[in-house]
């Protein structure tokens, strides 16, 4: 459902009075947000950046003059319910330049801490929406395609993501759209093309300023966003976030270089405003976009703690004193130990070093047997060993002497096989050309046989008379340059470049051949899936999907002759 509303949306925007605007993607455009409302980029930011137990409203005002209400507007409640997750739920407003989306949202996210400097946090954001046409979007009368009729549905999404902190580190994947479900077509409005995601990955370095080093921080953020049928975003953004105030900048490669700043009064309110100017070609010379958000903080949550037992001063000393009276026996105790030790073995030592003399005496004996006997056993193997080499190098000789004679046996063999191999080649050749002389023939015989049926076809085609059925979309011209006369089944219009070869590879990627021309009589790029000889053809292939290959609307353009 949701590749055929991008479908509408370029239509729309190809053919409506705003034609030369450039189109905005479809998904949130919560990129800036860091100090609050956050968790609608990520909801694990709900739990450690979005300043949970607050209220909070931020809005957005794309290129100031796109709409006469915010382009986007979250107006959101968070809080912890203990240490390891909380819960937020809001109101949100969204203009995607074709549709307006308003509805609800709520968000969860649940911490786990595998080890002091590792935790795992998962969340999950509901996001339930109407979504209707702007009202001030015009649609050209003029205009003959077929477009949709439907003008307010309700959208229901199922945003997750998942984030890894290891230390100051943190990475994490969010799903904008996992499941996109709309109720009222009863249809998933996802687009089979693929999913919005968001990897983002940052760092917080910890500073101190105004004498506080425990909660102010630079964190430079890192992110990737892919976004079916649109480019993909990266960007960059560097959030400085001290208790007084907080500033910021950043780059997305499709919205700009922005930059913003704002402060916390009475520990309670905080307003913040951010400017936003665009730098791609597409957006180039568009007036700044502005953000602005307002919060109200109910302070510090305090959790309940395990009560200690509380040691009196007059018991620590007692204890103290003890442990220094028996630390002083114990090593009185252990001196005097040592003492009779060290003498029994002054005493053991005198007496064995009288024996020890004669046992010396022996051992020298023996070792010299030793000796004696350990030269014969080494003659002995160096003798072996000799033998044993004479009689390997007999074997490597006699293997050599076998190999030269079984390599001569193969050589022989191998240019009898490698002669024969060369009659079987020629006579296949040979062969080969006799075989391609007769099926030239056939060809050129069938061809001219297809060639005159090719030509009463098209006279046939030329004098058609279509009658056109009830509802039928189709359009008929004398003669088109470059274009044989026939039946073309017309996928799509452009008259922009980007999204002309932006559908025509998506069709290609999902298997299909698709062909184009162009008008230049209106300057618009048709994308048609197949050329017929005859009315009947070119409808059968549009009732049909193309054979099921092709689910969005088509349409049948004609031309009469060259």
């Amino acid at each position: 459902m949701l590749n055929k509303i991008l479908l509408l949306g370029m239509v729309l925007v190809l053919f409506s009075v705003k034609a030369q605007e450039p189109e905005l993607p479809y998904d949130y455009r919560q990129h800036n947000l860091t100090e609050f409302n956050s968790s609608l980029l990520s909801p694990v930011f709900l739990l450690d950046r979005n300043n949970p137990q607050s209220v909070a409203l931020w809005t957005r005002w794309q290129w100031q003059t796109l709409d006469g209400n915010p382009t986007t507007l979250f107006l959101n409640y968070s809080r912890k319910i203990n240490e390891e997750s909380g819960i937020g739920g809001g109101y949100i407003q969204h203009n995607t330049g074709v549709f307006v989306n308003r509805g609800g949202l709520l968000n969860y996210a649940y911490n786990f801490e595998l080890s002091a400097k590792t935790q795992l946090t998962l969340g999950v954001n509901v996001i339930g929406f109407q979504r209707k046409l702007a009202e001030d979007f015009i649609i050209d009368p003029d205009f003959g395609l077929p477009i949709f009729e439907e003008r307010s549905n309700f959208i229901l999404q199922i945003a997750p993501a998942v984030k890894l902190q290891l230390n100051a580190f943190s990475f994490g994947i969010a799903m904008e759209n996992l499941v996109d479900r709309n109720f009222t077509t009863n249809e998933g409005n996802a687009s089979a093309s693929g999913l919005i995601y968001m990897g983002l990955a940052s760092y917080d370095f910890p500073i101190t300023i105004f004498g506080d080093s425990s909660t102010s921080y630079i964190r430079p953020i890192l992110y990737y966003k892919r976004l079916p049928d649109f480019d993909n975003q990266i960007g960059l953004n560097t959030f400085f976030s001290t208790p007084k105030f907080w500033a910021q900048v950043g780059y997305n490669n499709f919205y700009g270089i922005s930059t913003g700043i704002g402060g916390h009064f009475f520990k309670k309110l905080s307003i913040g405003a951010l400017v936003e100017f665009g730098t791609s070609a597409d957006i180039k010379g568009e007036d700044p976009s502005f953000e602005i958000v307002t919060a109200f903080s109910f302070g510090q949550q305090v959790f309940e703690v395990e009560e200690e037992d509380i040691v009196e001063p007059e018991q620590l000393e007692t204890k103290e004193e003890l442990a220094v009276l028996e630390a002083q026996r114990k090593q009185d105790s252990l001196a005097a130990v040592k003492a009779a030790e060290i003498l029994a073995l002054e005493q053991l030592q005198n007496q064995k070093s009288k024996d020890s003399i004669a046992t010396v005496n022996q051992q020298i004996e023996l070792a010299k047997a030793q000796e004696l006997a350990e030269n014969k056993r080494k003659d002995s193997i160096a003798l072996a060993n000799q033998q044993i080499e004479i009689a390997k190098a007999r074997e490597q000789a006699e293997k050599k002497r076998q190999d030269s004679i079984r390599i001569a046996k193969e050589t022989t063999a191998i240019a009898a096989i490698k002669a024969e191999q060369e009659k079987r080649r020629i006579d296949s050749l040979n062969a080969v050309k006799q075989a391609e002389v007769l099926a030239e023939a056939r060809e050129l015989r069938e061809k001219k046989i297809q060639d005159s049926i090719k030509a009463l076809e098209k006279e046939k085609a030329a004098t058609e008379v279509v009658v056109l059925k009830k509802g039928e979309v189709y359009e008929e011209v004398a003669s088109e340059e470059g274009l044989e006369p026939g039946y073309y089944l017309i996928a799509n219009v452009f008259g922009t470049k980007k999204y002309f070869e932006a559908f025509v590879k998506k069709l290609s990627d999902e298997g299909l051949q698709p062909k184009s021309f162009y008008r230049a009589k209106n300057k618009y790029n048709y994308v048609y899936l197949k050329r017929y000889d005859s009315m009947q053809e070119a409808r059968q292939a549009r009732d049909s999907k193309f054979g099921g290959r092709y689910s969005g609307k088509t349409w049948i353009y004609r031309v009469v002759g060259k």
